[in-house]
């Protein structure tokens, strides 16, 4: 038998520094309020579940109809046998809600952003990315045949003189919309007059805006009035949508391209058909609620005033994604416990996932958590702190 000591090793260390990590297991649907394994229920704030349709019974109902009329796996890669009407559906659905001309749908958010960004660009051209990118986006441009170099926010004179820089092919922006561990926003306005100026191409991943802002709920490119501007969007659909998979949106010949050349895409099986019809229905409960997006934004500027009148410091976040920086990572993990015993689950997030020394409760906003929810947790959260 092979030694995998040296892993135990790995994992001890990691358990001293207080980050070693575990799963939980959830026994219900995805809710304001979720029971656990163990058959307790704690109140819920770290989902990604923002407008609270992972268990509306009109997608799960979609998805069964779906899975009725076409099985439950599509049992092939999407160039052979495996693709099917509820894909096809759900990509011009996707493409017309996004205002593109096309759209291509990938198992999951992680390989939409690694078929887009290590097919399009091309040795002699550079990637611009936020520092502070999701890692599905920093694993994918590492892998590019293309330079890459990274710029902050509050920084964009780096963005720029990268841009001006005259012996590349061509240049590419990537950044997140909404940032899923700051709850910040990207300057879209900014990075748009960028990219005219300097003939760059922008790409902009919606995993925290879609769904959740916009008049239409297209996301943060719509509520800027930028969408048309922007080349090429990365819509993952585990969040608001409450399904699976992502979303490249975009030219029909970028499209075609990626069809032809996106290894992500190519080399795997094509998701179950009725994870497709159930984005489909959850796509337009998105369009024709806009209350939900409303009793989101309501609740997350309530939460985060309470916050800051708390004294806590959540960074700058302006969304529905409401950090509260702890610093140590045996302090979150602590907090998060307590917290947990108090009968609300929300984890504790650790490097690598952020920064050293910046561990924190990372605070999602539900759209049907109540006045009750959001009350119990900052005054369960204020007695942690100051016990």
């Amino acid at each position: 038998m092979t030694d995998f000591a040296y892993l135990a090793d790995e994992l001890d260390r990691l358990r001293d520094g207080h980050l070693l990590r575990r799963c939980l297991c959830v026994d219900s649907p995805q809710g304001p309020v979720v029971r656990l394994a163990d058959g307790s229920e704690k109140v819920l704030f770290c989902s990604n579940n923002y407008l609270n349709l992972a268990g509306d019974r009109r997608i799960v109902e979609a998805a069964c109809r779906a899975m009725r009329d076409y099985g439950f796996g599509s049992a092939a890669a999407r160039l052979i046998s495996g693709t099917m009407r509820p894909h096809c559906e759900l990509e011009q659905a996707m493409a017309d809600f996004l205002g593109k001309a096309a759209a291509l749908y990938l198992p999951s958010g992680w390989a939409a952003n690694q078929a887009l960004l290590t097919a399009l660009p091309q040795k002699g051209d550079l990637v611009l990315m936020d520092r502070y990118d999701h890692a599905s986006i920093i694993d994918a441009v590492r892998a590019c045949p293309a330079e890459f170099r990274t710029y902050r926010r509050d920084r964009p004179q780096r963005l720029e003189y990268y841009l001006a820089q005259g012996h590349y092919r061509r240049r590419f922006i990537v950044t997140e919309s909404v940032f899923s561990m700051d709850g910040d926003s990207a300057d879209l306005e900014l990075l748009v007059d960028l990219k005219r100026r300097y003939g760059a191409i922008l790409i902009v991943d919606e995993a925290h805006g879609l769904g959740c802002l916009g008049a239409g709920g297209a996301g943060l490119c719509q509520e800027q009035g930028i969408l048309d501007h922007v080349d090429l969007v990365v819509a993952p659909l585990g969040k608001a949508l409450a399904a699976g998979g992502g979303i490249v949106a975009g030219p029909q010949v970028v499209i075609d391209y990626l069809i032809n050349t996106a290894r992500p895409f190519i080399f795997t099986t094509a998701p179950p058909p009725g994870i497709a019809a159930g984005a489909v229905e959850a796509l337009s409960i998105i369009q024709a609620e806009p209350q939900r997006r409303q009793r989101l934004q309501d609740n997350a500027a309530y939460l985060r005033e309470q916050l800051t009148g708390m004294g806590l410091d959540i960074g700058q976040s302006t969304t529905h994604v409401i950090p509260v920086l702890l610093g140590a990572s045996e302090t979150a993990l602590a907090v998060s416990s307590a917290l947990y015993e108090a009968g609300y689950y929300a984890a504790a997030i650790r490097p690598p996932t952020v920064p050293p020394n910046t561990a924190r409760l990372r605070i999602s906003v539900q759209a049907d958590h109540s006045r009750d929810h959001l009350d119990g947790f900052c005054k369960a959260l204020g007695k942690v702190l100051n016990s």
